[in-house]
């Protein structure tokens, strides 16, 4: 299955061809797991996610400093909140998982760049 705004390319013999890329066991776990949750193969997932238009850079937010500061002050306190409500409720060991996976998952955002 390919995505949406995504062409299929093939040789001029019309078929495709087996490649290899190189990744961790960690790395690849990450590329299925997600491919899965777009209900794509890896193989797909990986041909969609290369061969995607770029995306244009965001503009630069000109909210004041105050207005910025204001929303990371109160991101922390939710943030806070329901690390104790996890914790108070006994399931602090989750919480700590969904922290591990999030920082997985933007430390692999931050090595696609």
């Amino acid at each position: 299955m390919v995505g949406v705004g995504t062409s299929v390319m093939m040789d001029d013999d019309g078929n495709k061809k087996p490649r290899s890329v190189m990744a961790s066991d960690r790395e690849w776990s990450m590329v299925r797991s997600r491919a899965r949750a777009a209900g794509m193969s890896a193989s797909a997932f990986v041909l969609e996610r290369a061969l995607a238009p770029a995306v244009a850079e965001p503009e630069k937010e000109d909210l004041p400093l105050a207005v910025r500061r204001r929303a990371v002050v109160d991101q922390r306190v939710l943030v806070s909140a329901e690390r104790l409500r996890f914790e108070q409720e006994g399931m602090g060991g989750i919480w700590r998982r969904l922290a591990e996976e999030a920082e997985a998952s933007l430390a692999a955002d931050e090595r696609e760049g």
